[in-house]
């Protein structure tokens, strides 16, 4: 009788020993993948300790019996959690998260692209990938575009945007479509710097004369205030988008719409669009 209690004694000690490890190498996984997952989606928005908690907790809540989850499961969870709290973060009022949501939106959007069966042929075409991330972010910082249903497919639904977007992009240029203005602009400015001194070739040199006059002239008579200041201290003065921010006291992505659609505005002068086709020639 006494052998069969320690036997059993033995055998529980043991099951306990295997369920503690087990727990522990759970809890080491969970964290493994709470860290990978803040730094993809929510740097700034969720904290190590509190991302691992919840994933625990969603995983206590679907497991069946004592199997522990593979680590696509963790990751799936993982996901969920961090797009849910990344649509919160962008649809917030407070300026700091608002601020992290862009951040790893445009990070997400960079790396999702590389993974895009239109990367390799996007390299090939100077600021390409950058012109597909712009026109995504732009639309998702449209007032009028509404998030998906469930917070928890934001990620997913962020993707679908990047996708279409540097699939349009393709066919644009595979149609013979002109250079984005952002990338335009953003040549501009280095050969203003560039030629600071005077031009070596006297074309150029009248050619760049004339599109700044023609800038002034346009963004001065530009009716929004907020679209004013950004083309001019981002093109013309060299402010960068978080300084800006700073400076007007307003989000960095607040920043980022009015650029894009300022530069739509501008998109619409002639004048500006001839010289800067032949800067291009």
């Amino acid at each position: 009788m006494w052998k069969q209690k320690l036997y059993e004694t033995v055998i529980g000690h043991a099951k306990e020993l295997e369920m503690s490890d087990q727990e522990d190498d759970l809890q080491s996984r969970v964290r493994a993948v709470a860290e990978k997952a803040i730094q993809a989606y929510a740097q700034g928005i969720l904290l190590l300790d509190a991302l691992a908690e919840r994933i625990s907790r969603e995983w206590e809540r679907i497991r069946k019996g004592d199997t522990q989850p593979p680590h696509d499961v963790l990751v799936r969870i993982a996901q969920r959690i961090c797009s849910r709290e990344l649509y919160n973060a962008w649809r917030t009022s407070d300026m700091s998260m608002r601020n992290s949501a862009f951040y790893n939106i445009r990070r997400y959007l960079e790396y999702s692209l590389v993974n895009t069966r239109y990367a390799s042929l996007l390299r090939t075409v100077a600021h390409a990938e950058e012109d597909v991330v712009h026109q995504t972010l732009e639309i998702l910082l449209d007032e009028e575009t509404k998030g998906p249903n469930d917070p928890a497919a934001f990620l997913k639904w962020i993707q679908t945007i990047l996708i279409r977007q540097a699939r349009a992009h393709v066919q644009r240029w595979q149609r013979g479509g002109e250079v984005s203005l952002d990338a335009q602009m953003e040549l501009l400015q280095e050969r203003l710097v560039d030629h600071s001194d005077g031009a070596d070739d006297p074309l150029e040199h009248i050619l760049l004369q004339e599109l700044h006059e023609a800038l002034g002239k346009a963004i001065l008579s530009m009716r929004n205030p907020n679209y004013r200041l950004v083309l001019v201290y981002t093109y013309l003065v060299g402010v960068d988008e978080d300084e800006l921010a700073q400076r007007l006291q307003v989000a960095v992505q607040d920043i980022y719409l009015w650029r894009h659609r300022a530069l739509k505005t501008l998109r619409r002068n002639q004048e500006i669009m001839r010289i800067l086709r032949s800067l291009l020639e």
